[in-house]
């Protein structure tokens, strides 16, 4: 036939599936027109955010604690002013620690369903006209912080949807974004990279990959949401095959965010027959230092500091009563000594833990050095609604060792594992350190003289059974922490160039937190981050973004379409 052919693009329809628009020419028109039918078999793409990564309802009355009207326990899209109170007066940030701890109860708390649309408005600006907003709510759009992985899911749903063109080449828009174009574009390789070529963008292409994503509870244990999660993908799954009526026996892709890789992880042990394949990044693979380090002291950075809380005592409360965040600390494959005290001129003191950290350090309640001050576990709550328990050290205490419990078994039976079929991207820039090792650091300290108008002088070096023996007198909760030595030992020092005897009972001393000390994203280390790139098909250490940002990086994009777009080729049927 001699006609001209105009090729019409797809899109997402108002009810979920493809859909074209042709306008109707006079019968003397012999344009014709051509619309390519996407297939009929789908792969859905599952994202799981981070810890904080999704929105949280209040299910009891805690909510009012931000005014009359809020239903949150947690709305992160709304950062300078529902968590920061900078554009608001009422917010997350001017709550007390035992507010906070209230507000933040793992069981009166719960995910946004997608029937879910309190946050209307902040879906509709992510979305845009990437696909239908009643879709994007269908797809779970909503229950996870749009401002940090709306871009992602866009750019998936955009790049997927178009993989080849209608003569079987791959698409110039796909493929250059999943191509590097220039020598290590992504940064430092680890295991195998196979470029995508023709017959793999054509193998990928008989899949559809729709996008939907599923918050989750991160106070509870990752535990539980991997069961939500199950519940969530056969949902999911269900949708695809009755209302988009496509055939889906290859299961699900898995793309993580930080905690969201434990939960992945978890659920791809428990179902492997689900899941095809896993893309992480950026995460704690077997936790991370820093959780210890915001524990004890509060967000290092400013912008930490501001909306979630610049001290320890606005910390330890939410950890204290929620498994999930525990779950992020180091765990026993960690390894051991990354808590560490050294002298003043940097000498080493002591290590921990020497075994496991639980009960070295986590569940330890009179040392200097331990996890979790008792007394801020239950503060105070000084507004607490009438019938509240009064604050209880023993039943706050036995609460959180409950808790760590929970953190301990879940490390444990999610020990190593990896999908088989994995895929990662993570932090190694010594611009944006995290803390792979958290450091005690002692000030000198010294005696008084016994002479009028004489200068103290230097005492005696620590010993480490002294070190770790010393009486905690006061803490800043912001990585300041001043002791008392209980024990007496005789030690010559040198007082105005004489050899003189002390006894060491009851000398003070004062030791502070050191800055983060690894390449990682501000947040993961680097040792943490590599033991999934070690368990991984292929991984990418790259610079220039933090933590949180991942996924606005245009190389982490790339990376995980090419990931997909690998798994999609090679996909094989599952027995679910």
């Amino acid at each position: 036939m001699s006609e001209q052919t105009r090729q019409i693009d797809t899109y997402i329809g108002e009810d979920g599936n493809p859909t074209a628009h042709v306008t109707m020419s006079p019968t003397s028109n012999l344009m014709r027109c051509h619309v390519e039918a996407p297939p009929d078999r789908a792969i859905p793409i599952v994202f799981l955010p981070g810890i904080m990564g999704s929105p949280l309802i209040a299910t009891g009355n805690s909510a009012r604690l931000i005014g009359d009207e809020n239903v949150w326990a947690w709305f992160p899209d709304d950062s300078l002013g529902w968590v920061a109170g900078i554009t608001k007066w009422s917010s997350y940030s001017s709550l007390s620690p035992a507010q906070r701890k209230r507000l933040l109860n793992p069981h009166e708390t719960r995910p946004l369903e997608v029937t879910d649309q309190a946050h209307r408005k902040t879906v509709e600006k992510a979305v845009q006209s990437s696909i239908p907003v009643e879709e994007a709510f269908r797809r779970g759009w909503g229950t996870v912080l749009l401002d940090s992985y709306g871009e992602i899911l866009k750019f998936l749903e955009t790049r997927l949807s178009n993989i080849i063109t209608p003569r079987g080449e791959p698409s110039s828009g796909t493929a250059g974004r999943a191509i590097p174009s220039r020598a290590l574009p992504w940064g430092e390789y680890q295991g195998t990279y196979t470029p995508l070529d023709k017959q793999a963008f054509q193998a990928a292409a008989e899949f559809r990959y729709p996008v939907f994503a599923v918050g989750y509870n991160w106070l509870r244990s990752n535990e539980d949401a991997a069961e939500y999660l199950y519940d969530r993908t056969q949902a999911i799954l269900s949708y695809c095959k009755k209302d988009l009526r496509l055939t889906c026996n290859h299961g699900v892709i898995l793309l993580t965010h930080s905690m969201g890789g434990l939960v992945a992880r978890r659920f791809a042990q428990q179902h492997p027959e689900m899941v095809q394949g896993i893309v992480h990044s950026v995460q704690p693979s077997v936790g991370a230092a820093t959780a210890y380090r915001r524990v004890r002291a509060g967000w290092e950075d400013f912008k930490g500091a501001v909306g979630l809380g610049d001290n320890g005592k606005k910390i330890m409360p939410i950890f204290a009563n929620a498994a999930g965040p525990l779950e992020l600390l180091p765990t026993q494959s960690y390894g051991t000594g990354w808590l560490r005290a050294q002298s003043n001129s940097g000498e080493p003191i002591f290590q921990l833990p020497l075994v496991n950290p639980y009960d070295e350090i986590y569940l330890e309640t009179r040392a200097w050095w331990r996890l979790m001050d008792p007394l801020w576990v239950d503060p105070v709550d000084t507004d607490a609604p009438p019938g509240t328990p009064r604050p209880s050290i023993a039943r706050g205490w036995e609460n959180y060792s409950s808790n760590i419990e929970l953190a301990r078994k879940f490390h444990g039976e999610l020990g190593n594992y990896y999908h088989p079929n994995t895929y990662v991207t993570y932090g190694g820039d010594d611009g944006k350190k995290a803390f792979s090792t958290v450091t005690w650091r002692f000030s000198q300290n010294t005696i008084s003289s016994a002479i009028p108008g004489r200068a103290a002088t230097a005492g005696p070096m620590l010993s480490k059974a002294h070190a770790l023996d010393l009486h905690l007198k006061f803490d800043n909760y912001k990585g300041r922490v001043t002791m008392i030595n209980s024990q007496s030992e005789k030690a010559m020092i040198n007082q105005y160039g004489a050899g003189v005897v002390h006894d060491t009972l009851n000398d003070a001393h004062m030791a502070d937190l050191q800055d983060a000390d690894q390449a990682g994203d501000s947040t993961v280390p680097l040792n943490s981050a590599k033991h999934a790139a070690d368990n991984a098909r292929f991984a990418v250490k790259m610079k220039g973004y933090g933590h949180q940002d991942s996924f606005k990086d245009e190389r982490v994009k790339e990376v995980t379409l090419y990931a997909l777009l690998r798994i999609g080729s090679t996909a094989q049927k599952l027995s679910f």
